[in-house]
């Protein structure tokens, strides 16, 4: 039962995080399936989620625009061997090495082009669609303080969506942009091998997408080791998900990396084993056959509501005491990552310049006072 409601509770985010990278609906949970699947196997986390998220949707977004489905494709690939060396050379310590200010950029940056990505859903727009917008806004708020057994963003995309359908509100439907049905794109890069153009722009995405999957995992590491108490083994971990994304890269998925919010609803629901993780990635895989149709009639404004709600739960709270309490070099390193992530529209390498530049300054700081 755990396992069958937390892929329910997975299929919002896996919708809309596909039309976030611009992909189908039915690649985004066709990949969540097959990561979940995977990763119930080779992970070393048995009770942390992995799927296509925020943070990784966002960086392909201009890859997919520019290259494809295929490009998107290769990129996966890369990503999925880049966490395995990861893991091998143990090389995820090096998360810790990040400073705390550029963790915390990183977030709000990420809750920033979240919530801008999602503004062209709601406006402008019909009176409809802000009163969906509204009703939606109240329900994902109330709906938890009555119940935390069914995930408040599920319930409120099949309320607004029998409303919708009910008194044929004129608003903007997940049909209106694609269909969901299972379609295996299999070995679809192997018909590209030889294009060398391709694979070195999937090279440089697939690192970049292995970045920022290693800083959220990371986040989602620390949170599930204080829950229950038991550490994680994060090289083990990159591992396992390398080889999924590897997999998910050969039946025509794209990546994903750990998911905070759906991991701690599994623990919450009482998830104790691999077994639930495998229940969660074949329900899901089974969903597109028995719920397309369903699926397609979600307003895109209910689905907007859900990942605005995401991106104002993705802000770091601790970001305007950090910047009053610490230190100047580190207080400022969090409005410089989040100004270089949003100039260069790109998480990874916020992360890269302004941690760099950090070591730099203190570097020279220390060599002054000796």
């Amino acid at each position: 039962m755990v396992g069958i409601l937390l892929a329910l509770s997975l299929i919002p985010g896996a919708i809309a995080f596909s039309f976030i990278a611009g992909v189908s609906p039915s690649i985004g949970l066709m990949s969540t399936g097959i990561i979940m699947i995977v990763i119930s196997i080779v992970g070393d986390r048995s009770l942390m989620i992995s799927a296509p998220s925020s943070g990784v949707s966002l960086i392909v977004a201009p890859l997919v625009s520019d290259s494809g489905l295929v490009g998107l494709i290769m990129a996966t690939f890369i990503m999925g061997l880049t966490q395995i060396i990861f893991g091998l050379c143990r090389m995820n310590r090096l998360i810790d090495i990040v400073p705390q200010g550029v963790v915390i950029g990183f977030m709000n940056a990420l809750g920033i082009i979240l919530l801008s990505s999602q503004l062209e859903h709601i406006f402008p727009s019909t009176i409809t669609t802000y009163g969906i917008v509204v009703v939606s806004f109240v329900m994902i708020w109330v709906l938890p303080k009555i119940t935390n057994q069914i995930p408040s963003p599920l319930i409120t995309i099949v309320v607004m969506s029998i409303v919708t359908w009910l008194f044929q509100l004129n608003s903007e439907l997940v049909k209106d942009i694609s269909m969901v049905q299972l379609d295996f794109n299999l070995f679809v890069m192997c018909d590209h091998i030889m294009n060398r153009q391709l694979w070195l722009t999937a090279l440089i995405y697939g690192i970049a997408m292995a970045i920022v999957a290693t800083i959220q995992n990371a986040l989602t590491e620390q949170v599930l080791d204080q829950l229950t108490k038991v550490e994680s083994d994060v090289s083990k971990e990159s591992i396992g998900q390398g080889i999924a994304n590897i997999i998910t890269s050969f039946l025509g998925g794209y990546g994903g990396s750990a998911l905070v919010g759906q991991s701690r609803f599994n623990i919450a629901m009482g998830g104790s084993s691999r077994v639930s993780s495998l229940i969660t990635g074949s329900f899901l895989l089974l969903s597109i056959y028995l719920f397309g149709s369903l699926l397609i009639q979600i307003p895109m404004a209910v689905l907007a509501t859900v990942l605005i709600t995401i991106a104002f739960s993705t802000f770091d709270r601790r970001t305007i005491a950090y910047i009053k309490q610490a230190p100047v070099l580190h207080g400022s390193t969090v409005c410089l990552t989040i100004c270089i992530i949003l100039v260069t529209n790109n998480l990874a390498m916020g992360v890269i310049v302004v941690t760099l530049c950090y070591y730099l300054i203190k570097n020279v700081i220390n060599k002054e006072r000796t």
